[in-house]
């Protein structure tokens, strides 16, 4: 499982400013971070990361509308469905569509994640607390839309890292031999990851991250980048 600790002081400056302030901080941060043990250092660049995505206004990311039948988001929901019935993330596709909007992060990815944290919501509190990620430690949400937000956030904030993978992404997320991981379960995260990424349609091996996204001259805005079958 993540093990994240997340701090969030949202605020509304111009977003682009913000990443480039973000991201220079992260630079920063890893640097000094590199020079203590691995564990250690570890969580320290995870707990960093968490924490500057948290501030990220979501207001900044563009809603994707459709629901097209064959579309990313009902994939996501048959998905669900059909790997755990009763998962209370049934009918979150379209939420995980719009939390990703904009940022180029394949929205299958957030599922992926759901079912090697939580079971896609049915461990770890379940409803309870809202938290399908593993975020935290000891994170609880007012509704699934709040945790894929801020899981969204720390996503976007590790792919400015330099994280462009799931294997990359586990380094921050989940590190093998985190002080907070006694059990070793880290070691399971890219592989059990992986493969709920490719049963959805995705490469496990390839970037997660396609181009941003901005909106149409319509006004519109434009879904994310997905790769592979979508059916």
């Amino acid at each position: 499982m993540g093990h994240l600790y997340v701090v969030s002081h949202p605020d509304h400056r111009s977003f682009g400013a913000y990443v480039m302030r973000t991201g220079r901080l992260f630079v920063v941060a890893c640097a000094a971070a590199a020079s203590l043990p691995l564990g250690i250092g570890a969580i320290v660049v995870t707990a960093i990361a968490t924490t500057l995505a948290g501030a990220i206004p979501s207001a900044t990311l563009p809603v994707c509308a459709p629901n097209a039948p064959g579309g990313i988001a009902a994939t996501i929901d048959r998905w669900i469905e059909q790997t755990v019935p009763t998962s209370p993330l049934v009918g979150t596709g379209r939420t995980m569509v719009s939390g990703a909007a904009g940022t180029g992060l394949d929205p299958r990815l957030l599922a992926a994640i759901a079912l090697q944290e939580t079971r896609l919501g049915t461990a770890g509190g379940g409803p309870a607390v809202f938290n399908p990620f593993g975020l935290g430690p000891g994170l609880v949400f007012s509704s699934w839309a709040g945790a894929i937000a801020l899981a969204v956030g720390t996503l976007v904030t590790m792919h400015m890292a330099g994280a462009q993978t799931i294997a990359g992404i586990s380094v921050h997320w989940a590190p093998i031999g985190a002080a907070n991981d006694p059990g070793g379960l880290n070691a399971n995260w890219t592989g059990g990851v992986s493969r709920a990424y490719a049963q959805l349609g995705g490469n496990p091996s390839g970037p997660v991250f396609g181009p941003a996204s901005s909106r149409r001259a319509s006004g519109q805005p434009r879904c994310p980048v997905t790769r592979g079958r979508t059916a």
